[in-house]
């Protein structure tokens, strides 16, 4: 059966606009959970240390999930998985509003870091698929939507704090929405065969690019050179794991901490500190937006390996800022130079994928959840002894260090 048999271009059409709208119920349930942890604290009486401690698990589970999500995709395909994992994240999403008791809310935290982690390695692993069927870059759209909805979640949580909505109603609303997403696309994600032919369809375009490359005179050496590698090799899925965990680790600490870094170290007001996150947020965004018409026109590798110099001197000019202003446009350039990181390494990784189920995107994904963790560890360790401004000083150093690892984003067949 033929790639255009299995997904012919109007189906594909609709399981784009689907696992758009996956990417977008989830990012909204998930920014409704993370913008209303401090009345997750007050509910259940917890202290600084404990409450931080729950936020550190979310991420460590969620490495558990992903490497779950590599094996289960492996055997059935990221299309089943993403279906079974949906409504396990948004019931997750309630029993953090509803449930009693501390160890009741352990637990509730475990399945939705868990589920989380499962949930966006099948959706990554949808998206690059439905890449490699279009032929050209999609996938930091798919990111883009995240970002927008995630937004949206963080605004939603502040209208529910500001009307005194309860800690259920709060969480409930954007996992509603989420399972109505679930239930109205539960039959659009790419199932196992038609992940295998855009796998198998992809390894064909770059075997003939390949011998184009290596044999132009249409001779058999190149034909030689360029055996299917069967299986899904470790090495290479490192090289881009480093790269996005060096990139998570600037994203973690200043999704964790720019606020309080504006606020108590430059002095800005409370009603200007939380600019910080709205500026890297919406720079994110902006990026996510017109990146895949960057990759388009000058390849992966070039956005990547400007974005972290670009990320690099936002980063510097966070640490050197005089003023909270200058803080928050550093914040806001250095969004726009990570924002290709984490799309373009799943775009990557899923060219290394023969089978094409999405076992290289959930491992790679894996170290987006390492970076998160330390990040926050890096927050933890320096900022009590030299201040937050460190910790900047140390990402800007840790995402130059995607500069010599940015080739291996490039699509482009090597000798």
């Amino acid at each position: 059966m033929t790639e255009r048999a299995l997904v012919g271009a109007p189906p594909i059409r609709r399981v784009r606009g689907a696992i758009y709208l996956c990417y977008a119920g989830e990012a909204l349930a998930f920014s409704a959970v993370m913008a209303r942890i401090p009345h997750v604290q007050r509910s259940h009486g917890l202290s600084d240390q404990a409450i931080n401690a729950l936020v550190a698990l979310v991420p460590v589970l969620a490495v558990a999930g992903g490497l779950l999500a590599a094996g289960l995709n492996g055997r059935t395909g990221s299309g089943l998985v993403l279906r079974c994992a949906q409504p396990i994240f948004f019931a997750a999403v309630v029993l953090l509003g509803a449930v009693p008791g501390t160890g009741a809310l352990v637990a509730s935290v475990a399945l939705f870091g868990v589920a989380m982690g499962v949930v966006e390695a099948s959706m990554n692993a949808q998206a690059v698929a439905i890449e490699r069927h279009a032929g050209r870059s999609l996938v930091n759209g798919f990111f883009a939507v995240w970002s927008g909805a995630s937004i949206v979640g963080s605004l939603w949580i502040s209208f529910a704090n500001g009307a005194e909505l309860s800690l259920l109603t709060g969480f409930a609303v954007p996992a509603a929405i989420g399972l109505l997403i679930a239930v109205a696309t539960v039959r659009m994600p790419l199932h196992k065969d038609a992940e295998r032919s855009l796998a198998r369809a992809a390894e064909r375009r770059a075997a003939r690019a390949a011998r184009r490359l290596l044999a132009p005179d249409g001779d058999a050496a190149g034909e030689r050179r360029c055996v299917p590698v069967v299986g899904v090799p470790w090495r290479p899925l490192l090289v881009l794991g480093a790269a996005l965990g060096c990139a998570y680790v600037a994203e973690g600490a200043i999704a964790g901490f720019a606020v309080k870094y504006v606020r108590d170290e430059l002095g800005g007001a409370d009603t200007l500190a939380p600019l910080a996150i709205t500026a890297f947020a919406t720079a994110t965004v902006t990026g996510r937006a017109i990146a895949d018409l960057v990759v388009r026109r000058r390849g992966a590798a070039w956005l990547v390996r400007a974005g972290a110099v670009l990320a690099a001197l936002g980063l510097a000019a966070v640490v050197l800022a005089p003023d909270p202003w200058i803080a928050i446009a550093g914040f806001a350039v250095a969004g726009l130079g990570l924002c290709s990181v984490a799309p373009s390494a799943y775009a990557a990784a899923a060219r290394h994928d023969p089978v094409g189920q999405g076992v290289a995107v959930a491992r790679v994904g894996v170290f987006n959840y390492l970076g998160a963790v330390a990040g926050t560890g890096l927050v933890a360790a320096l900022a009590p002894v030299s201040g937050y401004w460190a910790c900047y000083l140390v990402a800007a150093v840790l995402v130059l260090v995607i500069v010599p690892l940015a080739s291996r984003f490039d699509p482009r067949p090597s000798s």
